[in-house]
């Protein structure tokens, strides 16, 4: 017994040093340690005006393609041109397919990789039913409570004006960067960018032009929305999850509701989705999530830090934690979701033919085949037929040690002091996908603050910006183009 005891306490104790030392070899990722005070930046007026008029210019998509406002796209150009036109005076500008746009800012060393920012000039459409719940109507560009308001002031013309913001500055200060820059702004990512976006990276490539990095929208200072962490977080994306979307069909003998069969299309059309429900993958962390944990863990405080600096044994309880969130379990797994579903149309018939739109968010350590096999198999019904929409593979990760991230991360502790900086899994789609054979590395961050509440105003009731947030992210594009090599 005696023998047991020491051996169970000599256990005990290699366990303790073990977890000692790597929590002491733990050290923090970061170039500037949080602690800094927010910065107070004076408030610019004409930049808020400028943001204010672009969203009162309507530029919404919609996925019935036929219904365009080009002239609402033409009124943008024009806006651009007049309210920037030093910046159109200075840099190479070209319209790719009618309503998308390209300027070229030369650098000085034309021997190294350009790079590109990238924002969108399209927005999501207002739900007739929600028109009245906005506290300031969804196009005014209102600026009030300390806000700006309206669709786009968060996704994505927040970001447009930002970047035509900070190039104003820097050609009033004679500035020419390193590297060449390209700007590039989509017309329609709320609708898959096949016309905006993918035109642009198809002329860039018979232009035969590939960049050292790529910036998209994205990940953004997040407050409150990383677990345990009371600091802000700036989120960069450095991969995204893939997306494919089944339409699962069911075909069986309908007829009046007074004698109905023992099973009918309905019956078997929500089977099959409970059956994907009931039956989603095993959680695990991908190599993104992996290093999202590894710059996160060393800023926990104690004992936590211990927790996250030893996941060969703790991993699971950090799983727990972030399955209580929506966004963290889709951090941990392949997501699907029954989106649309077309049943029936009047209450008395069976219908013989129902139908649902399924969508998938593939991790990046399967394919949409994968997927798509793993479906099927799931389902297993010859009443069932599946039918593959539009597929998106997952993105390679662009690693936290590249140029391009340091630039980013340098640049947070610069203009966000008092955040911590950390690479991250975008869990939606960017127009990001369009180049990724043109690019070396692709990283999506807009960088703005960003709380739960204001999150749920993305594709949501009343949109808006806070017009500091909103001086902090012009700050933080001119910094960094400023700062590049």
């Amino acid at each position: 017994m005696k023998k047991l005891l020491l051996s169970l306490l000599l256990l005990v104790i290699v366990l303790v040093a073990v977890l000692l030392f790597k929590t002491s070899s733990f050290k923090s990722k970061q170039i500037v340690t949080a602690h800094g005070k927010r910065k107070e930046l004076p408030i610019d007026e004409s930049a808020v005006k400028h943001l204010s008029d672009a969203i009162r210019i309507n530029t919404t998509s919609y996925d019935d393609t036929t219904i365009v406002n080009q002239a609402a796209f033409d009124s943008f150009f024009t806006f651009l041109k007049i309210e920037y036109a030093p910046v159109f005076e200075n840099l190479e500008d070209t319209i790719i397919n009618q309503r998308s746009l390209l300027l070229k800012w030369k650098g000085k060393n034309e021997t190294v990789k350009p790079v590109i920012l990238y924002a969108h000039l399209d927005v999501v459409p207002i739900e007739e039913s929600t028109k009245a719940k906005w506290t300031h109507d969804a196009f005014s560009g209102e600026v009030a409570e300390g806000f700006i308001w309206g669709r786009g002031a968060l996704d994505d013309k927040g970001s447009l004006i930002s970047i035509f913001e900070a190039l104003k500055h820097l050609q009033a200060k004679g500035f020419t960067p390193e590297r060449t820059v390209y700007f590039a702004f989509g017309s329609d990512e709320e609708i898959g960018g096949s016309q905006g976006a993918a035109m642009i990276a198809n002329y860039l490539r018979a232009q035969k032009v590939s960049f050292e990095f790529y910036m998209d929208e994205g990940g953004m200072i997040s407050e409150g929305i990383v677990p345990n962490i009371k600091r802000p977080v700036a989120l960069i994306g450095t991969a995204e999850k893939g997306y494919v979307t089944l339409e699962i069909t069911a075909n069986v003998k309908g007829g009046h509701s007074s004698h109905p069969p023992k099973e009918s299309a309905a019956d078997v059309l929500v089977s099959a989705i409970k059956k994907l429900h009931d039956n989603q993958e095993k959680r695990r962390t991908v190599e993104t999530v992996n290093e999202f944990l590894d710059f996160v863990g060393p800023e926990m405080p104690a004992p936590l830090n211990m927790v996250f600096a030893n996941r060969w044994l703790f991993l699971p309880l950090i799983l727990n934690e972030y399955e209580k969130s929506d966004e963290g379990r889709a951090l941990l797994r392949t997501t699907e979701v029954a989106t649309v579903m077309n049943v029936g149309e009047k209450e008395n018939v069976i219908p013989s033919l129902v139908s649902a739109k399924v969508n998938f968010r593939i991790l990046s350590d399967e394919t949409s085949n994968q997927v798509i096999e793993r479906a099927t198999k799931t389902i297993n019904d010859t009443l069932i037929k599946i039918t593959v929409g539009e597929i998106y593979e997952p993105s390679k990760n662009s690693s936290s040690s590249t140029y391009g991230f340091k630039l980013l991360q340098q640049t947070s502790a610069s203009v966000f002091p008092d955040a911590i900086v950390t690479p991250f899994l975008m869990l939606g789609s960017t127009d990001s996908k369009h180049f990724q054979d043109i690019t070396e590395n692709t990283y999506r961050f807009f960088p703005v603050r960003m709380t739960n509440e204001l999150l749920g105003t993305v594709h949501g009731i009343n949109e808006r910006i806070g017009v500091k947030d909103y001086m902090e992210t012009i700050s933080f594009y001119e910094t960094m183009l400023s700062n590049l090599k």
